[in-house]
Formats: structure tokens, sequence, C-alpha cells
């Protein structure tokens, strides 16, 4: 036996504080050594590949990925369904340099989903019927505040499945909470070192302003961004600083996508409050103009750009998104992939299908019909799934966007799309961090001067949807290899790997979460008297 299974040499190795030049060396899966150079030795029968001077980096842990979800409310049962199981949502993460995804197990408001575990069980399943092509951990969306079952079963779920956050909404009437419900799950969550995410949209405000828009006429998919402006956000996220302040509970705002959100996310974290935030791709690269990118403003191809929040209303926000990358108001920068179809029903046209007007005169249909429908008609955008892929282009957006623009360092690249990651969903340091030890999880991209840049299309990616938001997007980068725990999973634009090579993993609690100030815990002022 070889002291090494693969040896990567000329690495500029990556770190979230450091770039260090080096070699490294990877047994049984795990990182043995990070030296100047080998002997020929040591590097005898092991696989050995020349990063030719490129970064190494951990491979990348996209924490917010929806997979095999079911989200079917619309009012003829119609809604979104994820177009990407287990199979090809992760064929399409190694693509993109991920290596560890974590996805969302929903609870529903439905008697049968009162059991967080049977929820948790019956998605397990989901993903042991097909297999990964990497790592994959699970988070909780809880849409219930029974206590009893928050009690009992949160900590089996931390225990015994590793599952370490929660998410809750402020919108969607079939999945948000009120206050008081917000509240409960959160309190338990803390309890049990759980992080919770948080969906910070103000369902009431945009009900409200739907239905002005609808009596108006205007239901263009455009008008979903109007139904959803900055404030919304603002409002939601304050809410939900407040509620969190009060029982001294830690919560991470996920997707991100307002200059104004960001605010109040920047002045809760310098009050000293453990406040985190999430923001993804869209809000860099697009705005309310994509939502008008097709045909005509009231085309409902426009469809394929919406997603909630909304990106922002133009490029004066990006600007101050990009500065919250580089000061830490951004934890994380995830995806945020909620793959839906454009081509099926269960995809972007429930918005034409689910409505009563669209169809009037009209019958159910597929294939060529549905096209031609979708061609006549504008649809409501209330009826439309939310949500846009992204999974595999996230880090090449990131590296063209920020890292090659200057905007943006190498380390802090690394800490936004691994090393907090890993941090922040209990992963660290057997992910997030080339390190001895740590899981041989690493993405080696191409030397900048030898990659020719291209224009993305949409058939060059591995997701199961007929459309990318980025389509003829010019990139500057991508993954040359991908490589989970020792093995080549994706190499020079193949697919190397195989299903199953994923694993199902544990999290432990936060390991970013710090104590709260002792300014913020005055019992006069939050409720700190409760764990007393």
């Amino acid at each position: 036996m070889g002291m090494f299974d693969l040896v990567i040499v000329n690495a500029r190795v990556v770190s979230a504080s450091d770039i260090v030049t080096c070699c490294i060396g990877v047994k049984n899966g795990k990182i043995r050594t990070l030296v100047d150079s080998f002997g020929d030795e040591e590097i005898q029968s092991a696989r050995v590949i020349d990063a030719q001077g490129a970064y190494v980096m951990p491979g990348g842990i996209d924490a917010h990925v929806h997979l095999c979800q079911d989200l079917k409310t619309g009012p003829h049962g119609l809604g979104g369904a994820c177009s990407d199981n287990f199979e090809t949502g992760s064929k399409s993460a190694a693509a993109g340099g991920t290596t560890t995804v974590i996805t969302f197990a929903t609870q529903t408001r439905a008697e049968e989903d009162k059991s967080l575990l049977d929820v948790i069980k019956a998605y397990s399943a989901r993903a042991e019927a097909t297999g990964s092509y990497v790592d994959y951990g699970f988070h909780i969306i809880i849409v219930r505040n029974d206590k009893d079952v928050l009690q009992k079963e949160m900590p089996i779920l931390r225990k015994e499945w590793g599952i370490s956050s929660c998410k809750l909404f402020l919108t969607y009437e079939t999945q948000r909470l009120t206050d008081s419900q917000l509240l409960d799950v959160m309190y338990e969550a803390k309890q049990n070192s759980m992080t919770t995410m948080i969906h910070a949209e103000n369902g009431d405000m945009i009900q409200w302003l739907t239905d002005k828009l609808e009596s108006k006429g205007m239901v263009a998919p455009y008008y979903h961004a109007l139904s959803r402006p900055p404030l919304v956000e603002g409002e939601a996220t304050n809410r939900a600083i407040a509620l969190a302040q009060l029982i001294q509970n830690p919560i991470l705002f996920v997707h991100v996508g307002s200059a104004l959100g960001a605010k109040n996310v920047r002045r809760a974290q310098t009050i000293g409050l453990p406040v985190y935030a999430e923001t993804c791709p869209r809000y860099f690269h697009l705005t309310w103009e994509d939502l008008k990118r097709f045909h005509s403003p009231t085309c409902f191809e426009n469809s394929k750009m919406i997603c909630s929040p909304p990106p922002p209303p133009d490029t004066s926000d990006q600007e101050e998104l990009f500065v919250g990358l580089e000061n830490g108001t951004f934890t994380i920068y995830s995806s945020d992939h909620c793959p839906f179809r454009y081509d099926h029903p269960h995809g972007k046209p429930s918005g034409v299908l689910e409505d009563p007007k669209s169809m009037e005169g009209e019958q159910y249909c597929e294939g060529d019909e549905l096209r031609s429908l979708l061609a006549r008609k504008e649809g409501a955008f209330r009826l439309i799934p939310n949500g846009i892929p992204g999974v595999e282009t996230r880090l090449p957006l990131l590296y063209t966007g920020a890292l090659a623009a200057g905007r943006i360092t190498p380390q802090k690249f690394v800490e936004l799309t691994s090393t907090n990651p890993a941090k922040l969903y209990g992963l660290y340091p057997q992910k997030g961090t080339i390190m001895p030890g740590s899981d041989a999880d690493l993405v080696i991209w191409y030397p900048d001067d030898s990659f020719k840049p291209f224009n993305l299309a949409n058939s060059m990616l591995h997701h199961n949807v007929d459309y990318t938001p980025y389509e003829g997007m010019k990139f500057v980068n991508w993954p040359r290899y991908t490589i989970l725990r020792g093995k080549v999973i994706w190499m020079e634009g193949e697919v190397q790997g195989k299903l199953r090579d994923g694993q199902y993993v544990k999290r432990g609690p936060s390991q970013l979460v710090r104590g709260v100030s002792k300014t913020t815990q005055d019992p006069r002022r939050v409720a700190s008297w409760l764990y007393e």
C-alpha cells in the first residue's frame, strides 16, 4: 500500500485566512498532509494531479438546495414540484464544484405530517431511492407549533439524525407562522442548539399588494416584483430580529436580496446580536428588468425568472450587496436552487393552468399544446412557483462576478462558499477546510491564463431544468476538478463519479454562534429570565 491514494502538486491552496503554495497528500478519503513537495517514493502508486498553479479550495458547501420537494399548493393541485431529484441535482452540484448540499425536508399542515420524525424518514427515503453524487444533509422546514412534537422530537432530530437547523416562514399561506408560533418554535430550537433559518417577507403586505395588482389587471410575471418591493423584506427582517432578540435566539436570514434587508442585518450585528445572513447569486446578476427579458413585459416566459424575494429593482442595490459580501454582513453564499421546468404542468406553467381566466375556453394540456397555450397567455403571477435553478452555477458566478472582478479575495470566496457554511451548520472541520484530518473535498480551478472564457448555454448544465436564468452570461473560469473524499467526481467537463458516492452527513451545532452581548441581556428589556 502506498503512502497516498491521491496527490495534488503545484497547488495554490486557499483557506478562509491564507493562500499557500504547496502539495496535498490524500489517504483513505482524508487529507493527510500539506507539504512543499513530495519525493518520488512518497507518491509511488498514488494518482497525481498537477494543479498548474491554479487555486485549490475546499469543496463547495451549498447550504440551501431544494431537491425532491412537492409544492403542489395551487387551487387545482398543480403548483410546483422540484424537477431535480437527488440524482440530477447532485450531479449538477458536482459539475459546479460543490461537494456537499443541505436540502429541505418539508413539514405540511396536514395531520399526517405532524411528526417531524416521520417527515424526515419519508424525505430520507427519497434520497436513498436514487443515491447522490455528493454528500448531503437535511434542514427541517417547520410549519406547525405542536408543543408536544417540538419538545419530544427536536432532541431526536439533533442526536439521532444530526439535524441542527430548522427553517421558518413569514410568508406563504400554507407555511407561514404567526409571531407567537414563531416564538414557540424558536424557543425550542434554542433549547436544542438548532440554528433557526428565517424566510423574511411580510406575507400580509404581499397578499394586499397582490390583490391590488390583480384588481388593476396587473397579473403578468413582471408584476411579481411589484408585489414584493424591498420594504416587504425590510419589515420582515426587522420583526424577526426583534423576536429573536426577545428570547436571545440566534437566527440566519436566508436569501437576503435587498440593501434594506442587509442594512437591518448589519445593524443587529453591530450591537452584538447573533444574527447571520445568506445571499444568493441572483441578487448580484439579475434585476427587475430580467422579468421583462423575453419578448415583452407581459410574456409568460418571464415566469422563468420568478423567485422570492425577487432580485433588486436595479443595480444600485447590487453595489451595496457586494459591500455586504466583503464586510461580513453576509455569512454564507448559497444557490437557493429551486428547480421548476417550463415545459411541465408541475413547473412554471401552473401559473397559467391554475388560473381560471387564462383557462377560460381552454383544456388542460401538455407537450406541444402546452407550449402553444403558454405563448398565448400571461397567466397569474401569484400562481407561478417561486424559484430558479442554480446549484451548478453558484461557484462559477461568484468567481466571475466577484473574485475575478477584484470585489472579494480568494480567502473571502472560501469563507462564503465553504468554511462558513461548514461552521454555521455543524460540519467543521470535517468539511469546509483543507487541513490534515479533514475530508478530502476539493475543487481545483483552471489557471486563469489558460481558461478560455465562454458564454453559458443551458445545454452545458447537468440539472433537470430546461432553462437557466444565466443563459448567455460570460464566465471566466469553471471548476476543473471536483474531488469528494479523495475521489475525482468531475474532471475537465465530464462527470467521473457515480451515484451513491455521496453519503448522508450528520451535523453538530453551529460553531459560529457566540454568546449574546451583556448589553442585550437586560431582563427588563428582553426575556432572558426564560432560562433562569
